[in-house]
């Protein structure tokens, strides 16, 4: 019998036990867990396949084929902490997708499965999260089915870091629906995210800015001086303004009241947060109208009759307050005095413009809607459709399929918000590569867009299927045909679409290494912590290299420090002209000093990896 952590307790202290734990109040996610067995689980190794890569090394971009656990485990050695964006659209648990684990099935009516699938996602997204740079997010696409689940689990992964969740259209309607005769139709993508992150939103249109004072180049365009509250909502902003150039006074609308305060209103020792209405008039910031109609009443029935008649300032309005008191008080602030007709606004200068850009809708609209937003972006995405029809155009001539791809704009347009030009974007989910694509576009279209991706997908082999290999025969497949081009036949005739450029290192993810792949490990996660960039691991030398314009990464792998490799590490680092970057084994005294050079010791968590296993 294996040992456990309860051997010690007897029949009467394990029933207390269970008691206590019974009687104990939960809020939150609660699943069956099936134990520790994958903590112990040893890091695997990354195998890299020339024949299926696209390009030339160094490369910056990986498809790791195989469990993307695996993955996740060995990306925590190399890119910890550097993965500025994840995109995943995982299994949705519906049934029609059976999801393995622990060697077990777990089919539409098994009681077990969702706590199945939230074990096998609470894996996945705990180790996700540790590669996040300080300000990353996480986009996760699901359905009705798991969402609230998902949700909670992702509170838990990200404790107060939810960003909000998008909503958008998969499909325009269905005939295939339920008893309840509803057709769903919308589907979810859920962010979180570190402190620091924020959507890049749209730049503002700021040519309305183009009046100038003299001698101020600040320019300036004409704004709002009210705000959406009306004069219950807001008392202290209902009162009337006086243009002093031309004396006369105009009314607040009572639907829209004053956005700055009156002086009178203020008490004493009282902050603001803005400026006063009368400090703006004294400024001459508030936009009086210029040659304005005027009115003039002397008597309080003489004002209450243009009102009934229509013929006095709009905003002057009856039946605003409760009692006859309370309206002549009102009214009587405008007898005796001119009235203006207009509506004053406000002088905005675009120094006043706190971001250049609008925030995001969390509402995702299709491509020819018409999204109605001024004040902020909405992002836009075509349906299922698009991305069924790209991919079936793409491996039209491959003879392949993959159900429900993500329409490349969702992703794309996501991605471009969440990323700058140098980031990286993790897809651990990959299916039909649609994120490497989206990548892929953003680089071609912006010259200055160096994004890079890493994708991991599964063979999805079964005993039924043993030599299915969807990453090979799809994802591969896409991303390689994104890269140089691809022709689809329609109806009109052959079609050629140019390829987008790039590049990728094909990887396998493999059990426990030999001596010879350990070593090749240690120097992929070392050029991968510092370039984001693979170069191919040679074996018959004995000193690794990997040079860029600013840095050249030496690896002297453990037991090769004779006195010729280190002559030919210094000869390289004296002619290098830029720094240099050692990293050896205790077992390798690398012992001469050079103003260029970091000797650097291979880190604990690669020899806690591999170490083991190197000679």
């Amino acid at each position: 019998m294996t040992a456990s952590g309860y051997d010690h307790l007897d029949r009467e202290a394990l029933i207390d036990l269970l008691e206590r734990r019974d009687a104990e109040q939960k809020f939150g996610l609660v699943w069956e867990r099936p134990g520790t067995a994958e903590k112990g689980r040893p890091v695997a190794v990354l195998d890299l396949d020339l024949g299926l890569s696209v390009g030339d090394a160094p490369y910056r971009n990986l498809i790791i084929e195989g469990d993307n656990l695996d993955a996740l485990r060995f990306l925590q050695l190399s890119h910890r902490g550097r993965i500025k964006c994840i995109y995943i659209d995982p299994p949705y648990n519906t049934g029609g997708q059976e999801l393995a684990y622990h060697d077990r099935y777990h089919g539409k009516d098994d009681a077990y499965r969702h706590s199945a699938w939230l074990e096998f996602m609470a894996q996945r997204l705990g180790l996700a999260r540790e590669l996040l740079t300080p300000n990353g997010v996480m986009f996760v696409s699901i359905d009705d089915y798991e969402v609230a689940r998902l949700t909670l689990l992702l509170d838990g992964v990200f404790p107060g870091g939810k960003v909000g969740t998008f909503v958008w259209r998969r499909r325009s309607g269905s005939n295939d629906v339920p008893a309840s005769f509803l057709s769903v139709d919308h589907e979810y993508v859920l962010c979180y995210a570190h402190p620091g992150f924020s959507f890049a939103g749209l730049d503002k249109d700021l040519s309305g800015y183009k009046d100038h004072d003299h001698g101020n180049p600040d320019p300036w365009k004409r704004g709002d001086l009210t705000k959406s509250h009306d004069y219950r909502a807001r008392p202290n902003g209902f009162y009337p303004i006086h243009d002093p150039q031309q004396d006369v006074w105009y009314a607040p609308n009572p639907k829209r009241v004053w956005a700055f305060a009156s002086e009178k209103f203020v008490k004493p020792g009282q902050k603001l947060r803005r400026e006063t209405m009368e400090q703006l008039i004294r400024e001459r910031r508030v936009i009086f109208p210029k040659k304005d109609r005027t009115a003039f009443y002397a008597t309080l029935e003489e004002l209450r009759a243009a009102i009934v008649e229509g013929q006095a300032p709009h905003f002057l309005q009856l039946g605003l307050f409760a009692t006859r008191e309370e309206e002549n008080a009102y009214l009587s602030q405008y007898i005796g005095q001119r009235l203006g007709y207009g509506t004053p606004g406000y002088k905005r200068f675009r120094s006043e413009v706190r971001r250049s850009s609008k925030p995001i809708s969390s509402w995702i609209v299709g491509l020819k809607e018409d999204d109605g937003a001024e004040d902020r972006t909405v992002l836009r995405s075509g349906l299922n459709a698009e991305g069924t029809t790209l991919l079936g155009q793409m491996l039209q001539s491959a003879g392949v399929g993959f159900s429900y791809p993500k329409p490349l704009s969702l992703v794309q347009t996501l991605i471009a918000q969440a990323t700058g030009p140098d980031d990286t974007v993790l897809d651990f989910f990959a299916g039909s590569g649609t994120t490497a694509h989206a990548v892929l576009a953003l680089n071609a279209a912006d010259e200055a867009s160096n994004r890079r991706f890493i994708l991991a997908s599964s063979t999805e082999a079964t005993p039924q299927e043993p030599q299915k290999n969807l990453c090979q025969s799809v994802t591969r497949e896409r991303v390689a045909r994104t890269i140089q081009g691809y022709t689809y036949r329609a109806r009109a005739g052959p079609v050629q679409v140019p390829g987008l450029g790039g590049d990728f290192a094909y990887l396998r993810a493999a059990g426990v290494p030999a001596e010879k792949s350990a070593q090749e490990q240690v120097w992929f996660a070392l050029q991968l912590r510092h370039f984001q960039a693979l170069g191919e691991y040679r074996p018959d030398c004995a000193l690794q290299q990997h040079w860029t314009d600013g840095l050249a990464l030496f690896y002297l792998t453990e037991g090769e420090g004779s006195s010729e490799v280190l002559d030919e590490v210094r000869r390289l680092a004296e002619a290098a002209g830029r720094p240099v970057t050692v990293y050896s084994w205790p077992s390798v005294a690398v012992d001469f000093e050079l103003e260029n050079v970091t000797v650097c010791a291979v880190p604990a968590e690669l020899r806690e990896a591999f170490g083991g296993r190197c000679p």
